[in-house]
């Protein structure tokens, strides 16, 4: 498989458009709450990308190779 540049910007775009989604859902997810609770929610979303970021880079990444 030969790496152009159509094929990591079409990555980088897919995965900007992935981590603003993440953005999106914590926000929806917050308005749905009480406002006491909007801090956990927000660092629930926040881990909930760390832990999945991680899990990609040691498992799907590798898969994508």
């Amino acid at each position: 498989m030969e790496f152009s540049a159509v094929n990591t910007i079409w990555v980088l775009l897919g995965a900007a458009l992935v981590f603003f989604m993440q953005a999106g859902f914590a926000m929806v997810e917050t308005g749905f709450t009480r406002a006491k609770n909007a801090g956990n929610i927000l660092m629930k979303n926040l881990m909930d990308f760390c832990i999945g970021t991680v899990m990609f880079i040691l498992i799907g990444f590798s898969l994508l190779l």
